[in-house]
């Protein structure tokens, strides 16, 4: 767990020994800040030769102002008129094609022709690019995320024959996340290149230093004080400009980094956003070094030979540790804004990844495992379609409507091989389940845990209505024979692999599944149908005999009130809030759920509270009903409408919000299961107001300072800030923050976790209350404006985006976790992994197999904190990869025994090459044991021999298509508890 350094930069400016702040073993590089008062031997200082090293380059949005095909045909006209020029024109040098290998993709596939000339200019160094496959947004995304987007960019350098260029290059991010020095240097990467997140005075902000991560990962890093975009070239030749626009405007660069540097290297980069080559680039460069022969030299470089050119020199370096967001007088603009523009995008992102990194990858693994071919190739097709929306003008929501429009049919497709990958798989090793116990009349329900632990829970199956399943005529065994209760409702879902649309949904509490792993359930006719008064519920309140006063499971419900064996939630039903009390603790938390709605004057990149704003909060006007969704022995739904009239957009000036109100309904889905520790909301209304941010709130109940965050493989402490900070800046400091899937908050005794599915953005507000707020809307109507109250400056064209005020139906999913103390101790992480990554249920028939009815991939032993995040078939060898990062910032160990024996387990980096010549020791019964430093990111490669493998059946050897053959489909549907949108 790392501290966030937001609000003002901690530098550690100690020495420490080169062994600790080691980043070429070659060429340590010392840790303290440059001393530039050394004076000659006569007293004099002496006057500094600065080398100073051009990168001519463009900076290649894919999508932004402009459609991707629009950008595109600029792309063609920038390369072809590179390649001219390079065939004529020996001098000029290199030319660096942004940090991304998309832009080859893109080109090529207009231009095929052109890609001997295009492969031999980047293998002779004169074209430059990558390593990325597209310059992602840092926060936005998942770390698996940014592993796969790294991967992408090898794979197109290997299908190009080509070698991407080593460099940590993020030049536009909105922000860095605190881990990648960790991801960098997992690829071989010891270096990085940033712009925004970092700044301050000459003396304290130098322009190379050491940006460490949460596990103590360290990269040379280069910032840009003016930016990646710097044209200092521009206005040569052009009789009207004077010598302040040419040769003055570039020493004014030049004396800026000079009084920042810490050597006598100085990075100039030439270009900017779409911008195409400058042919005149050899001849100036010769124009302006007779200029300024005082101060020192330009010369053509790439910028790797800038950074061995600063190694060489051995500097003294500032250390600043964790993600750079740093606010302050004259720093580069954050835009954290985006965090909350169009959430629907990061939405659908955060479902993408899940259905990849937590069922597709992972179930392919294991059908791999028993036989199947892993079909790496179409998993990489829909990782591929997903990424390509991770640029930061596109997951951002920071482009133009069409841009966005156009990203959807990208997730669609991406989800779409996912599901379909994951259904067959999960079919596969369905077919390998002995259910040869079952009777004629019954079915097996299969249960599949995507999760590295044991674990219990609500499942749903999807069983076509025609069976007219229900617990009055059917009943559901353990592998016992042990009687386990289930409820049922009708859905409509179009799934997978099937024609068939209509479905009876049967939820039960699926106990003790193994990790990685299945347990199968028997589905059958009662022999006796059960009495048609009997109502399947548990009351709270006394009921007849067969109205709910038998208690058949743990859970409870009664008038606004929902209880099982850890949790009591009720309903206030004169404003709408819950009360919540953890049985285990013995807290109770009041005033959950309420909504707060704030005008929003903003754009795209920045929320802005109009000057005189209007602040509403749910439970101070709206109208409340209170009723019962849906009742069962497995989970039971509680559903708070609140009426509530909501001004209808800002005033003409922009300055306060209209007097015009619209009506709105806000529909809140509270669900408790049985045997959980969470609470589930689902809240859905019709959006018709324009202008406004809408949120959440979570008090906790007192006063906290920090808050605790999920990031990408990193849980990241902050402070809470005070109030908004900054007068006089050219951005305002925000107190909103970025999550992955959960924020909490504790006070010692008492602690509230918040998971989410995509709601990237909270805040934790200064109300002595401790207070999560969570955004679940941000409605704003312009790419950029120039007016907005706290940024000085446009962040793009001023251009009108309608569709970002999200008008019509919204829907969001949350859930709250209380518990006693922390996150850590209470493993409320753990309760959010459960919530994000349900159960995949399943149906098939009665068949011989070789696999048990309840089975699981492995057991991790020990009291640890590790974090499976990949499970996959390795990328050049028949080895299984799991990856796992250790949430706590202490050091944890686990023993890990696999059902299949290994002949080997290495640790292996992000590329999946080995790290040690020897591989990890193996106990007798072939577990191995793993050590994970504070917030590091462990990758294992397990080899298996292949004599090892299981026998499977010839019929099942032979693949999918004869086994749908030769069972019906309606046998293989499948559904999964917790997915409400057509999965």
């Amino acid at each position: 767990m790392t501290t966030d350094s937001t609000s003002e930069v901690q530098i550690d400016t100690t020495e420490q020994n080169e062994e600790t702040i080691n980043v070429d073993t070659e060429t340590p590089l010392k840790q303290r800040t440059v001393d530039s008062s050394e004076t000659t031997g006569n007293g004099t200082e002496p006057k500094t030769q600065f080398k100073i090293f051009v990168y001519h380059h463009t900076h290649w949005d894919r999508e932004w102002w402009a459609t991707q095909q629009d950008f595109r045909i600029r792309l063609l006209e920038l390369i072809d008129e590179l390649l001219e020029v390079l065939d004529r024109d020996p001098e000029f040098r290199c030319f660096l094609l942004d940090g991304q290998t998309i832009v080859l993709k893109d080109y090529l596939e207009i231009r095929p022709e052109n890609t001997d000339k295009l492969v031999n200019y980047i293998n002779a160094n004169r074209i430059q690019c990558g390593p990325w496959y597209i310059l992602p947004d840092e926060f936005l995304v998942s770390g698996e995320a940014h592993i796969r987007n790294f991967w992408l960019g090898e794979r197109v350098a290997e299908r190009l024959g080509i070698q991407n260029l080593n460099i940590g290059y993020l030049p536009d991010t909105f922000g860095h996340i605190s881990q990648m020095p960790q991801i960098l240097r997992g690829f071989g990467i010891d270096n990085a290149m940033i712009w925004r997140g970092v700044g301050g005075d000459p003396q304290t902000a130098k322009t190379e230093f050491l940006w460490e991560a949460a596990d103590d990962s360290q990269v040379l890093t280069h910032w840009f004080p003016d930016g990646y975009y710097v044209v200092g070239f521009e206005h040569f030749d052009n009789p009207q400009k004077t010598d302040d626009d040419t040769y003055g405007r570039i020493r004014k660069y030049l004396e800026g980094w000079a009084a920042r540097a810490t050597t006598d290297c100085l990075l100039m980069p030439y270009g900017g956003d779409h911008l195409l080559i400058d042919k005149r680039l050899p001849r100036l460069l010769k124009q302006v070094n007779e200029s300024i022969q005082d101060f020192g030299g330009l010369s053509w470089a790439t910028t790797q030979e800038y950074f061995d050119a600063v190694r060489e020199r051995h500097p003294h370096l500032q250390r600043r540790k964790g993600e750079r967001r740093e606010f302050g007088l004259n720093y580069p603009h954050l835009l954290l804004g985006v965090l909350s523009t169009r959430l629907y995008l990061k939405q659908l992102n955060v479902d993408g990844q899940m259905w990849l990194e937590r069922y597709a990858e992972p179930f392919s693994a294991l059908a791999w495992r028993h036989g199947r071919q892993y079909d790496a190739s179409l998993l990489w097709t829909a990782w591929e379609y997903l990424v390509q929306n991770h640029p930061h003008d596109s997951i951002c929501g920071c482009s133009i409507d069409q841009v966005h429009k156009e990203m959807i049919p990208r997730f669609d497709q991406s989800r779409q091989i996912a599901q379909i990958v994951t259904e067959k798989s999960v079919r596969y090793i369905n077919a390998q389940v002995d259910t040869s116990r079952l009777e004629d009349d019954e079915e097996a329900l299969v249960v599949h845990n995507p999760l590295p632990w044991t674990r219990t829970g609500p499942v749903d199956v999807l069983i076509h209505r025609k069976k007219g399943i229900h617990p009055r005529t059917h009943v559901l065994r353990d592998s016992e024979g042990h009687e386990v209760p289930l409820q049922v409702k009708d859905v409509e879902r179009v799934l997978p692999l099937t024609n068939q649309w209509q479905y009876t949904q049967v939820r039960f509490v699926a106990t003790d599944v193994p990790a990685l792993g299945h347990q199968t359930y028997r589905l059958g006719k009662r022999q006796t149908t059960l009495d048609q008064r009997q109502m399947f519920v548990t009351t709270v309140q006394a009921a007849a005999r067969l109205k709910g006063s038998l208690a058949v499971t743990d859970l409870r419900v009664g008038e606004g009130v929902l209880e099982n064996r850890f949790l009591r939630v009720e309903v206030n039903r004169r404003d709408g809030r819950l009360s919540m009390t953890d049985k285990g603790s013995g807290e109770r938390y009041d005033g959950l759920n309420a909504f707060e709605d704030g005008g929003d004057a903003g754009d795209e990149y920045s929320y802005a509270a109009p000057l005189n704003d209007m602040v509403l909060r749910s439970n101070e006007g709206a109208r409340v009903h209170v009723s019962i969704a849906e009742a069962g022995y497995a989970s039971a739904t509680l559903r708070i409408d609140l009426d509530w009239a909501l001004p209808g957009a800002l005033c003409d000036d922009r300055l306060s919000r209209q007097s015009e109100y619209a009506d709105s309904r806000i529909s809140t889905f509270v669900t408790l299961a049985s045997q959980s520790k969470r609470v589930e909301i689902r809240t859905e209304w019709e959006n018709h107001s324009k202008d406004h941010r809408l949120r959440v709130l979570f008090p906790l109940g007192t006063e906290v300072s920090v808050s605790q965050a999920e990031g990408q493989f990193d849980v990241v402490e902050r402070r809470v800030r005070s109030s908004e900070s900054g007068n006089g800046w050219q951005e305002l400091a925000v107190a909103t923050m970025p999550q992955q899937g959960y924020v909490s908050v504790n006070s010692g005794a008492r602690g509230l976790t918040i998971a989410n599915k995509g709601l990237p953005e909270f805040e934790v507000l200064p109300d002595g209350q401790g207070t999560v707020a969570v955004t679940i809307l941000r409605a704003v109507g312009w790419l950029s404006r120039e007016d907005i109250p706290v940024r000085v400056g446009g962040a793009g064209p001023q251009m009108p985006t309608p569709d970002a005020q999200c008008l019509g139906r919204q829907q969001v999913e949350y859930a709250i976790v209380p518990h006693a103390g922390a996150w850590l101790e209470a493993q409320a992480y753990r309760t959010v992994h459960e919530y994000l990554a349900p159960f995949y249920g399943s149906v098939t028939d009665r068949h011989a197999g070789t696999l048990p009815e309840t089975d699981g991939l492995l057991e991790i032993e020990g009291d640890h904190s590790l974090l499976l995040s990949a499970c996959k078939k390795a990328e050049r060898s028949d080895a299984l990869i799991l990856r796992f990062w250790n949430v706590a910032s202490t050091e944890t160990e686990v023993r890990i025994r696999l059902r299949e024996r290994p002949s080997g387990v290495r640790l292996v980096n992000l590329k999946e090459e080995p790290l040690e010549e020897e591989g990890l020791a193996l106990d007798e019964d072939g577990a191995f044991r793993l050590r994970a430093g504070p917030a590091k990111i462990v990758t294992v490669a397990i080899e298996f021999e292949e004599e090892d493998r299981e026998e499977l059946p010839q019929s099942v050897e032979k693949g999918d298509r004869q086994q749908v053959q030769a069972r019906k489909s309606e046998r293989s549907t499948t559904g999964r508890n917790g997915r409400t949108n057509g999965h």
